[in-house]
């Protein structure tokens, strides 16, 4: 049965239906705070709203991989931080190494020690930047091309006899290096430090020579210690390296030899090569002896021996045994030869090295430099190496007796080698002099000694004939052998050197030398004896550290003018005193163009002797070795003549040039000539070529990796990558292809190797400080664009929320209403359900 209600009813029941349903959406509203939760609220303002939220979310994002980026940057700079505080470190150690340069062995070890602590600091620098990595990236450790010296070049160049280690460092490009050995292996001792030990302890003409061990050699100084007190015995001992030397001399013994004046000569040869020979002054070694009972001294072992390293370029950098000049001196240990690309490091064998060396050009001698070799009347049974001997004496010149000697040999395990000649040209072989009987032509010759001299192109001349007092020969000759002084080394013009000397007065007399060109010496001599020279050194001048050897003749005092000629092409000496009168420097300078040796006779007519105001000039030559003889004639002037120019026209020297003074008067001028060119070839020569060709090795770079881009970063700044930071990796390893910092050079045995490892901090010091900029800057944009990103997302979402949010006023308001309008909406259907039940209670 169906109930019919009252239109007024059904009324009240559909608007108390529509008030729940409004008062439901309205405390929806108030509980979303959103007046739009779905497309069917609004679609425009919803879609709307949609897009921004999600903008919104994706900038949240990209703020998590630039905080990551940030983090990545900040890791960076804390590992350059550390890495500058390890380059002060190592800056420190490159001051206290300069404040102990000393050449003492505690000073050379504790240099040793500060470089190793140097490497030790840039190991640690290359463990900080490979600890400094963030997120998989390391910012400090950048990728480029790598290169290195290939396995195969660095063995053979380790197969130099002689080279122990082969390293390249800081190798950041492709190269070949080709490494060369030279050197004969003669040895000196260096000149200042030779004078030193002399003062030091009272020695006479020390001198180090002899030629490096091919299996045993040295590059450390020698040194010398002189044991006792004054008045006691003293000993004298000579050490090279762990090999020592001693020499005992009593008291009576240095007063014997102080009260006769003679020297006591002492010689040896130690397994290096390294040969010592020395006169000890009785006085001068007593004076010596000092309270503390010891005196020392070292000498600078200097040796021919080079090794050089090229580059494809080029470029050759050498480092020398010989040379002064502490930067660029071959050692024992490690040698370092730095190139743009990569420094080349080789660890060398002292005692081996002269073996890999190439000796095989020919060394010519003038008997002159080479009497420590070649010793009339004595053979010498000195050690030498397989060698091949080529003994050239042709002549000797200058009227002292002449020897034709050709002789070629193989000596394989030979100690020494003797030539005797007892018949050349019909009697006994002469050298120097005219004594026959002292001056046999019978040799023993040092071929280790002799490897490695030099002839001396250099004409000594004592313009003085006869006199007492010092003189050039240690005979007192003056027109014979006047070049056979060999103590006459490093003068670069021609000179006139006037000498003054006082008398001897016990042992001992002042002289006083003078050049003409600015060079001197003054000082006192000591009268060595046994024709031993006082050898001393010019100052100043063009001829600055030169040497001359003056002999003892007597003990008178003087004058003498001594004449040197470097580099002639021709010498002159004049035979007698008119011929000398008449022969000054500058004539002697202008004789030039002799093929052989000759005398030279001048003929001088007297006045008018061809006729009115004329006479005859009359030159002769004869060829010293084949006795070949040529003569021309001149007309001249009467009266004197000065620096009288003459072509000769005919014989073998046809060409040559002569000049000479000649007097107004009727005279013969005498002079021997010797040809410069062939003496050196061949009068007197001794050739030695060794059989060693050097030991060559190449050491070849190449790129070994691609550079790669595995530790940049890339930041994105928006949602489809159109913006973006990139953020290259940098490179502060202290090796080469970052810092640039090598390991420190030859333990830092000189200043220069100090100043290497200083010029590779300052430079690193910018690299770094540029690294740590662009990291700075990278992470302050990275920071701006974290802030702008946060900013933006809560515009975004503000404008989102303001298109969807409801109004809580409004919405409350409609709440409160709905429930008044319920209220009474329920109280007129209660009314109105009340009064219809009393309409129905009627019936």
């Amino acid at each position: 049965m169906s109930v019919n209600m009252p239109a007024s009813l059904r009324s009240t029941t559909s608007m108390l239906r529509t008030l729940s349903a409004g008062q439901s959406d309205a405390l929806k509203r108030l509980a979303t705070g959103q007046k739009i939760s779905a497309p069917l609220d609004g679609p425009t303002q919803y879609f709307k709203a949609r897009d921004l939220q999600q903008r919104a979310n994706d900038l949240d994002a990209l703020k998590s991989g630039i905080a990551q980026g940030i983090s990545t940057l900040q890791a960076a700079s804390a590992g350059v931080s550390s890495v500058k505080a390890l380059m002060d470190q190592a800056r420190g150690l490159t001051s206290v190494a300069l404040s102990t340069l000393d050449n003492t062995p505690l000073a050379i070890t504790a240099r040793q020690q500060l470089a190793d602590q140097f490497n030790t600091i840039l190991a640690k620098i290359g463990d900080i930047v490979g600890d400094s990595g963030y997120g998989g990236k390391n910012l400090l450790r950048a990728q480029p091309a790598t290169f290195s010296a290939t396995d195969e070049t660095i063995r053979d160049a380790s197969q130099i006899t002689g080279i122990t280690k082969v390293e390249m460092t800081g190798v950041i490009g492709q190269d070949d290096y080709r490494i060369e050995v030279d050197g004969n292996g003669e040895i000196t001792g260096a000149a200042d430090d030779i004078v030193a030990a002399e003062d030091a302890l009272g020695l006479a003409q020390l001198t180090v020579g002899g030629i490096n061990a091919l299996n045993g050699g040295r590059m450390d100084d020698i040194r010398f210690e002189l044991y006792g007190t004054p008045g006691r015995d003293a000993r004298l001992v000579v050490l090279d390296g762990d090999e020592t030397w001693t020499t005992s001399l009593s008291q009576v013994q240095l007063t014997a030899a102080a009260d006769s004046g003679q020297k006591i000569e002492l010689s040896h040869s130690f397994r290096s090569g390294a040969q010592i020979d020395l006169l000890i002054d009785g006085n001068s070694m007593k004076q010596a002896l000092q309270a503390s009972g010891v005196v020392k001294a070292q000498v600078q072992r200097d040796i021919d021996l080079e090794i050089r390293v090229t580059n494809n370029e080029g470029i050759t950098i050498s480092r020398d045994a010989r040379t002064q000049d502490q930067s660029t001196r071959l050692r024992a240990g490690e040698n370092s030869f730095r190139f743009d690309d990569g420094t080349v490091r080789l660890t060398i064998d002292p005692s081996r090295i002269q073996d890999a060396a190439d000796v095989s050009s020919n060394t010519y001698g003038d008997l002159g430099g080479l009497t420590d070799i070649l010793r009339p009347g004595s053979v010498l049974t000195k050690e030498m190496p397989e060698t091949r001997v080529r003994v050239g004496v042709e002549r000797l010149g200058f009227g002292a007796g002449n020897i034709a000697l050709n002789q070629y040999t193989q000596l394989a395990n030979a100690s020494s080698a003797t030539w005797s000649y007892s018949d050349i040209s019909g009697g006994n072989g002469v050298l120097g002099g005219n004594r026959a009987d002292v001056s046999r032509a019978e040799f023993g010759i040092d071929t280790q000694a002799l490897q490695g001299m030099s002839s001396s192109n250099t004409f000594i001349y004592n313009r003085d004939p006869g006199g007492g007092g010092l003189t050039t020969v240690a005979d007192g000759d003056w027109d014979n052998g006047e070049f056979l002084n060999p103590y006459v080394t490093g003068w670069r013009a021609n000179a006139e050197l006037q000498v003054t000397y006082g008398a001897l007065v016990n042992g001992n007399r002042t002289v006083s030398i003078n050049d003409g060109l600015g060079g001197s010496f003054n000082g006192t001599l000591t009268d060595r004896g046994n024709g031993q020279p006082s050898v001393v050194r010019i100052s100043g001048g063009v001829n600055n550290g030169a040497t001359i050897g003056l002999f003892h003749k007597d003990g008178s005092a003087g004058q003498r003018t001594i004449f040197i000629l470097p580099g002639q092409d021709s010498w002159v000496t004049a035979d007698d005193a008119d011929s000398l009168s008449r022969l000054d420097l500058q004539d002697m300078s202008q004789w030039n163009g002799f093929q052989t040796d000759a005398a030279i006779n001048v003929s001088i007519g007297g006045a008018d002797s061809a006729g009115l105001g004329l006479r005859s000039l009359t030159i002769t030559q004869t060829a010293i070795d084949t006795g070949q003889t040529s003569q021309e004639s001149v007309t001249i002037s009467n009266g004197a003549f000065n620096n009288l120019f003459y072509v000769l026209t005919t014989g073998p020297n046809a060409g040559a040039n002569i000049r000479f003074d000649g007097p107004a008067s009727a005279t013969d001028l005498n002079f021997r000539v010797a040809a410069m060119g062939k003496t050196l070839q061949q009068a007197p020569t001794v050739v030695v070529r060794s059989q060693a060709d050097g030991e060559t090795a190449t050491i070849s770079t190449r790129q070994v990796s691609v550079a790669t881009t595995e530790n940049d970063l890339t930041v994105n700044l928006n949602a489809n990558g159109s913006s973006r930071l990139e953020i290259k990796a940098v490179n502060v390893d202290a090796g080469p292809l970052g810092l640039g910092i090598d390991n420190a050079a030859n333990g830092w045995r000189d200043r220069s190797d100090v100043a290497v490892a200083i010029q590779d901090l300052t430079r690193a010091d910018s690299r770094l400080e540029g690294a740590l900029r662009s990291l700075q800057v990278n992470a302050d944009l990275l920071r701006a664009r974290d802030n702008f990103t946060s900013e933006f997302a809560v515009v975004l979402r503000s404008g989102a929320e303001n298109l969807v949010a409801a109004d809580e006023k409004l919405e409350a308001a409609k709440v409160l209403t709905a429930n008044v309008r319920t209220q009474l909406a329920g109280t007129m259907l209660s009314l109105m359900v009340q009064q219809q039940q009393r309409i129905l209670g009627l019936f």
